[in-house]
């Protein structure tokens, strides 16, 4: 799936994209959770990790085909569902955003990097309207995924 000027448009009038750009959830969304974990590195290193897409078949093996376009945006498949996405806020070690669109989709995604000593508290909240939302997945099923998501960065940042 390639990204084309007219999706990046349509991206960026959005709700979601709106909400991305300011750092925080979609009040209205039918479908929200949030979740946050202990990672033993720098804050700036774990937003590295998380900010280069090319990793996140490694933090969880449902996440596939995924490309790394200009001006921030990419593509990649959760499961079947192919989607496009574009970071909105990207502060190094500190916070990162970016807005979701597949066919009946429309998500948000915040992550939050707060240093405690010498480790990172990774949290993150995502919020999802739309008709595939509602219809295939519940808030505590999202919460459910965020957890495995948390899981598997902390797992890809720390040193074994």
């Amino acid at each position: 799936m390639i990204m084309t000027t007219g999706d990046m448009v349509r991206l960026e009038h959005t709700e979601a994209w709106r909400f991305a750009q300011e750092g925080r959830l979609d009040p209205s969304a039918p479908v929200a959770a949030s979740g946050s974990i202990a990672i033993a590195r720098a804050p700036e290193a774990v937003w590295r990790l998380l900010r280069d897409v090319t990793n996140w078949p490694e933090i969880r093996a449902d996440v596939q085909d995924v490309i790394a376009l200009d001006g921030g945006a990419f593509t990649w498949s959760a499961g079947p569902i192919p989607v496009r996405s574009r970071f909105a806020m990207a502060e190094p070690g500190r916070m990162l955003t970016w807005c979701t669109l597949a066919a009946g989709l429309e998500a948000v995604h915040v992550y939050r990097f707060d240093a405690i000593g010498s480790t990172t508290r990774l949290t993150a909240a995502e919020s999802m309207r739309g008709p595939l939302a509602e219809q295939a997945i519940s808030s505590p099923q999202l919460e459910t995924q965020i957890a495995s998501w948390l899981e598997g960065i902390k797992v890809l940042a720390e040193p074994r």
